[in-house]
């Protein structure tokens, strides 16, 4: 008898001990992210990089964190999360490290492959993870508070750490080189997590053959991931010439940390929101949603061009981390949503390595419609331009998931309709 009682409270302690490391897991990856992507893009405009050296960057990283996705994703499924994840950090944190100390945006192209090929392992196995441990019903409430806890955590740490490293009594480039030294500390603790968390992937010693495109044969997540990248090749003409306004403006620690706060407040709120309203409007409504409000970025981004003032970035920040907040976890539920019960890692690694590689082209386009306004006009006016057209496509570029969205709806209210037909059939052809 008491050892019946001992195995409950045993149980209750694995899972309260899980629970509190994949949370704080949540908040070292994207500690290291947020550390990363706020300062190591602006110290490689400050190192000398130019618009195409930037749209090269952006290409490579976007690419490269893609690329291996569908395989890493497949490879979690077969041996469980923990290993790829422990070896994704472990990449991440020693480039990192590497990044903070260069002085070539040449050095930094090649660098940031690498780190890239460790983010590549470890997105797709992150939201398989978050996909094993909640189920259709609980999915994007899991996944929105895991999310939120992770964001708002991450962003009051950079907020801390950004204002105390303003004091060190270094010139403004050394200061960035701290903190992206601290997000090598966040993937370093990450790794540490991901040996400490309990395997999650219950079907990993479960052998099965699967082909590695098998989600490419599966036509309604085809369908939703053609759609959707229309807007990711959109959505990334902006990401080369975003740090070159953000490093115009050239904001201390404090204010990049402050921007960044902003940013992850508002991924906060959104995931949130969409924890409350995407089941209930639909999941790819709800995209629809973050999308829009991505379109007013690259508004704000031109303004700020022309007063040159940090301050106006905070909005285009509020607008870009709300839409974010809707768009991550929304995204991730239906990926998982379209997945089946042991491909959950391959699906997520799929989608992202097509929006890798348009992403890979998006960039480009930015780089090379800023440069064509340059080579006319000065700086300010190239910047400015280039963001009002990037917003005007990116409005255009909503319009297919929004169709899709519509598209669903109505055959959800047909089989609403058709099921309550079915049912009153029967009552009438067997009445009590």
């Amino acid at each position: 008898m008491k050892k019946s009682n001992e195995e409950p409270e045993s149980s209750k302690r694995k899972t309260l001990k899980q629970k509190i490391i994949i949370r704080a897991l949540a908040i070292a990856n994207l500690g290291g992210v947020n550390f990363y992507f706020n300062y190591a893009t602006v110290l490689a405009v400050g190192i000398g990089a130019n618009a195409i050296m930037m749209s090269f960057i952006t290409a490579i990283q976007t690419l490269g964190s893609a690329l291996l996705q569908t395989f890493f994703g497949n490879l979690s499924d077969k041996i469980g999360r923990k290993t790829i994840l422990s070896i994704g950090f472990i990449i991440a944190s020693i480039t990192t490290v590497v990044i903070s100390q260069l002085t070539s945006p040449i050095i930094f192209m090649i660098v940031i492959a690498i780190y890239s090929l460790g983010m590549s392992m470890v997105i797709p196995t992150w939201n398989a993870l978050l996909g094993d441990i909640s189920t259709e019903k609980t999915r994007t409430k899991i996944i929105s508070r895991i999310s939120m806890i992770g964001s708002f955590f991450s962003s009051m740490i950079l907020l801390l750490l950004g204002f105390l490293t303003d004091f060190l009594p270094f010139d403004l480039l050394k200061k960035y080189r701290v903190m992206i030294l601290i997000g090598a500390l966040f993937f370093a603790v990450a790794t540490i997590l991901s040996i400490l968390i309990s395997e999650t992937n219950s079907r990993k010693r479960v052998v099965k053959k699967s082909s590695f495109w098998e989600p490419m044969k599966d036509k309604r997540f085809m369908k939703f991931t053609g759609t959707t990248l229309i807007w990711w090749f959109a959505m990334s003409f902006l990401w080369p010439l975003a740090p070159i306004v953000t490093a115009s403006v050239k904001p201390t620690n404090t204010q990049l940390a402050i921007m960044s706060v902003v940013f992850a407040v508002f991924i906060a709120l959104g995931q949130w929101i969409c924890g409350l309203i995407a089941d209930k409007i639909g999941r790819r409504f709800t995209l629809v949603l973050g999308f829009i409000s991505f379109c007013l970025v690259p508004i704000f981004f031109a303004y700020t061009v022309t007063w040159g003032a940090w301050e106006i970035i905070l909005i285009a920040n509020l607008f870009g981390g709300f839409g974010n907040g809707l768009l991550t976890v929304a995204l991730s539920s239906e990926i998982l949503h379209l997945s089946k019960e042991d491909t959950k890692g391959a699906y997520s690694g799929t989608y992202n390595l097509m929006t890798g590689v348009v992403s890979f082209f998006g960039a480009f386009v930015g780089g090379f419609l800023y440069n064509g306004f340059l080579n006319i006009s000065d700086s300010a006016f190239a910047l400015k331009i280039s963001f009002l057209i990037i917003a005007s496509v990116r409005f255009l570029a909503v319009i297919p998931t929004l169709i899709l969205s519509v598209n669903e709806k109505k055959k959800k209210i047909v089989k609403e309709e058709s099921d309550v037909e079915k049912v009153k059939l029967h009552d009438k052809e067997h009445p009590l």
